[in-house]
């Protein structure tokens, strides 16, 4: 029996084997006839909607400098109450945050096999990859610039003011002011920064309203005269009359704001010909001697026991050297260099003025502000005397040029002293008493001139013709007030 030719087939697997040759071979064949360049990008990529397919690093770079333009070179523009502050972004390092794009954008579809970078490649081409660019900027400058050129534009608040307006007190009125929230606003700003992507950007400064520490209510109250004191002076030392009346001016119309410092030397210095002073008597190294500017203890000392009066707290007072003639001791406050100051503060809750004049003879100051105190208690100040020192010796000085029946006292003897300064308090019937300070001067001896020159004997004894007798020299006016 004759048996049939079957026909042969392949099996499965095999034309299976040979399909996904085929496949891989097809696909190898197309990957080697269209791989990408490596110095290019593949098509389908976008940095901000814009295709960068084809392109090399440095025209990606390009683009995304270009856009970045677009976002840096805008202005921010903060409003303080109706007035605007401006800035550009690219003063507050506004830039692109990530600096790995370019590469990123290269590598796409060259970093795996032949068959992950075919698919990664016909996967992008046809859903396409959109880099989005995001900013970044300095915190620290962003704060600097609102604190510094934002927070200017916030409008101080003005205290109510006490002036002296042709000798009579008047008032000028406080106006409230602005503040500016630098981390409010700060934030504020950050938001605007973070969602407005087009045009320039606009934000309001977040203030809060300051109001004066001094209002229209408290500045009034200064009205009555607290304090008051007065010290004489010879007014035919015209150049020392000069200097006293230069320096109360200076003084005049002074305001001390509640919980401020007054200072004598930093409102009369500096002790000038060119601010108005003239050279006059005044203590030095135990010495009376000239300086300009000399007398202006006075001022300063008047003043002291005017304060002193008006019951504000005293900061710094300091003895002369030796005693003056114008107060009782401890009753002085001097004035020298940078070491030497009469200071006070007004420990009150309302403005204090000074009004003062020196002329004729008398130098005043008056001290208004306003009266709290019962009109029945009684305050006196009284000064102690501890100790008295005797000054001692003469201290001589020859001079040649005149006979030894010459004498001629320069400075007088100055006693010394040591003493407190008591304030005494009377009310209801109850008397107490305080120390105000201590004091403690110099005793200095009298200074003395005589004359040394020898005279020779004459050759010839002659009798005397009878003379008539010379008068008095007239005392001396030692006026060595400070």
């Amino acid at each position: 029996m004759r048996t049939k030719n079957r026909p042969h087939y392949l099996p499965a697997f095999l034309v299976i084997l040979i399909m996904i040759m085929l496949i891989l071979s097809y696909v190898m064949i197309f990957y080697m006839k269209n791989k990408p360049d490596d110095n290019l990008v593949v098509e389908g990529v976008y940095i901000e909607n814009t295709s960068i397919g084809g392109m090399n690093a440095d025209q990606v770079k390009k683009v995304i400098d270009d856009f970045a333009a677009t976002k840096i070179n805008r202005a921010l523009i903060v409003d303080v109450n109706g007035k605007n502050v401006e800035t550009m972004l690219s003063d507050l390092e506004y830039r692109v945050a990530e600096n790995d794009i370019v590469d990123r954008a290269m590598r796409i579809g060259k970093e795996g096999n032949v068959f992950t970078n075919y698919a990664e490649i016909k996967r992008v081409a046809a859903e396409h990859v959109n880099y989005t660019l995001n900013f970044t900027y300095s915190d620290a400058k962003l704060t600097k610039f609102v604190k510094k050129k934002v927070g200017k534009k916030a409008k101080k608040p003005k205290d109510a003011a006490v002036k002296l307006v042709d000798g009579h007190i008047t008032y000028t009125k406080a106006k409230t002011g602005l503040s500016v929230d630098v981390d409010a606003t700060v934030s504020v700003i950050k938001e605007k920064i973070d969602t407005v992507t087009e045009g320039d950007i606009e934000a309001e400064a977040v203030v809060t309203v300051k109001e004066p520490k001094v209002t229209d209510e408290i500045a009034r109250r200064c009205k009555d005269k607290i304090g008051s004191f007065s010290t004489n002076y010879t007014a035919s030392n015209v150049t020392r009359s000069k200097n006293l009346a230069n320096a109360a001016s200076l003084i005049n119309g002074s305001v001390v704001m509640p919980g401020e410092t007054f200072s004598v030397h930093d409102t009369i210095s500096p002790l000038t010909e060119e601010n108005g002073y003239y050279s006059a008597p005044s203590y030095s190294k135990g010495e009376v001697v000239d300086s300009i500017g000399g007398g202006v203890c006075q001022v300063s000392t008047t003043l002291y026991n005017a304060v002193l009066r008006a019951e504000l707290e005293i900061v710094e007072r300091a003895p002369h050297s030796m005693v003056v003639s114008y107060v009782k001791p401890s009753m002085d406050a001097a004035i020298a260099g940078d070491y030497k100051d009469f200071k006070f503060r007004n420990n009150s809750d309302v403005p204090v003025m000074i009004l003062g004049s020196a002329g004729d003879g008398t130098i005043y100051f008056n001290v208004y502000g306003e009266e709290t105190r019962d009109p029945s208690r009684k305050v006196e100040f009284v000064s102690e005397v501890l100790k008295t020192i005797e000054p001692g010796e003469d201290i001589v000085k020859l001079d040649p040029t005149k006979p030894t029946t010459y004498m001629e006292v320069t400075q007088s003897a100055h006693i010394g002293y040591e003493a407190v300064l008591w304030k005494v308090v009377t009310q209801n019937g109850k008397t107490t008493k305080k120390q105000i300070n201590s004091s403690s001067y110099k005793a200095v001896a009298r200074y003395v001139t005589k004359g040394s020159a020898k005279v020779e004997e004459p050759a010839k004894t002659q009798k005397p013709k009878a003379t008539k007798a010379p008068a008095d020299d007239e005392e001396e006016n030692d006026d060595e007030e400070e």
